[in-house]
Order: C-alpha cells, then structure tokens, then sequence
C-alpha cells in the first residue's frame, strides 16, 4: 500500500478534476510511501512518524548561533553605551597653512544627523554645535534644497516641454511621412516617375499600398499598350486617308455634242384648210 503525504485540498480536487489518473498515479509514485500490506509493525512506525511531524509543526524553534549571541549582545551593549549612534558623512578641506577647517556635507540627511546629534567628530575630537551654528545649519539646509528642489522643477519643466516638442515633431513627421506615401503611391498608380527612394519610403510605410499602387501602375501600363496599338493602328489609317487626298485628281469631262435637231412639223396646205401631215425631229435646213 502506498501512502501519499502533505497533499493539499486544492491539489486533490485538481487530481480528481482530470480526465485520467495519469497525473495522480505519478505523483503517487514520486511522493509516497510504501507501507506492505499486512504489516503492522511498518504501518504503526508510519503513524509514529506521522504523529512526531505534527507535533514538531506546532512548536516553533529558532537556533542562534554562538556567533550571533554574541553579535546580539554586543550590540545590546553599544545601545546601553550610547555607541549605536547614525553615522555622519562629510568632506573636510585643510587650509593651507591654517587651523582652520571646511566641513562639507555629503547631503541633506547628514546635515538633520548633524544637528541632531549636537556634534560632529573629525580626528577623533568632538566639534559641538551650538544652538546658533544648528539654526544656521538648517537655514542653509533649507536654502540649498530649495534652491536645488527649483532647478530640479526647471530642469523637469524643460524636459517637458522637449518631450512635448518630440511628441508634436514626431506626429508632423508621421503626417508629413503618410502624405508623402499616399503621393508616392498615387504617381506610380498613374503612371508617373518615381525616384527609389520615394519607392523605399512607401514600401516601408506600407508594404501591401506599395503593393496595390505596382499592380495598379502595371495595369495602367497594359491599358497604355494596348492604347498605344489602337492610336498607331488609327494614325496608320490616317495616314492613308492623307495620302489618298494627296493624291492629283483629274476633275475633265469629255462633252458630247448637243443633237442640232429641232422639232419639225409637215403642214400641207393642198385643200381648202392647211393639215398637219406629220411631226418629228429633224435637222433645221
């Protein structure tokens, strides 16, 4: 019999939520423990076990070391002492052929150490600082921070504003690199001329409008030939039609003379009344 150990509620309802127990039995294998079937004795050293582990769960056990005892109560001991004191940063500046000494500090947390503390140590002597030299120390604390607090806020505002100029250069460059694309791409749809760059700058733009404008242009460019066909094909019957009017025509006719018959009319006049005896043509004598 196998018996799994220190498995959650949260891990059994996962197991039990899988759609095979290929999960589980691995786990079963890797984590359990072995206890014969039958075997009393190991199953009660089980349960021992068991029980030992639940009870040393309920009890919580810190060790320190020898070393850390005594860190401990060395510091106990500086604390009783007044040695734990906060440590104090600052420059000091030799004047030539002086006694007389420049204290710089390291910043404005050393100065509030500084007149907090009532003194500074420099070579191992005390230099006290009177009540005066503290208000002097922290008017001129305050001076300064402020001073640096209003370069910070100007130094702040001028990245600002460059910020906001980068921002409006960068959105102009953007409108002006979409217009130049949209332009580009219009050229080559039509036909016109277009420099590589141009071409580089469009297809960086916009591959798939590069796309479209060279499909466009490469139709304009069928369309163009096979106008071009047709205008020679009608320029080729022009010229024909030119060359037939320019040809010399001859606008002579040849005349036939005009009959010189007339309409003739027989009268006999044999009886008492004159007749007509016949009508035709004929040649006037």
């Amino acid at each position: 019999m196998r018996i799994l150990k220190n498995v959650t509620r949260q891990e059994l309802d996962f197991y039990a939520g899988q759609p095979t127990a290929k999960a589980m039995h691995e786990r079963v294998q890797r984590d359990s423990v072995y206890v014969p079937k039958g075997d009393a004795g190991a199953a009660a050293v089980f349960v021992a076990s068991r029980n030992a582990e639940r009870a040393s769960n309920q009890t919580d056990k810190v060790e320190i070391s020898r070393a850390g005892q005594e860190m401990s109560q060395a510091e106990i001991t500086a604390a009783g002492s007044g040695e734990n004191k906060e440590s104090i940063s600052f420059t000091v500046l030799r004047h030539r052929d002086s006694n007389r000494l420049s204290v710089s500090f390291d910043n404005s947390a050393m100065v509030s150490r500084a007149v907090k503390q009532g003194y500074i140590e420099i070579d191992g002597k005390q230099v006290e600082l009177s009540d005066d030299v503290k208000k002097q120390l922290i008017a001129t604390n305050k001076q300064l921070q402020n001073a640096k607090q209003a370069v910070a806020m100007h130094n702040m505002l001028l990245h600002e504003a460059a910020n906001s100029r980068r921002s409006s250069d960068a959105m102009k460059e953007a409108n002006d690199k979409m217009s130049r694309a949209m332009a580009t791409a219009s050229r080559i749809m039509h036909g016109r001329k277009v420099s590589p760059a141009d071409e580089k700058e469009l297809m960086e733009f916009n591959k798939d409008l590069y796309a479209m404008a060279k499909s466009a242009a490469a139709l304009a460019e069928h369309r163009r030939k096979r106008d071009d066909k047709e205008d020679d094909k009608i320029s080729a019957e022009n010229d024909e039609a030119r060359a037939r009017e320019a040809e010399p025509k001859d606008y002579s006719v040849e005349e036939k003379p005009i009959p010189r018959t007339e309409v003739q009319m027989d009268v006999s006049f044999e009886g008492d009344v004159p007749q007509v005896t016949a009508v035709g043509a004929g040649l006037p004598e």
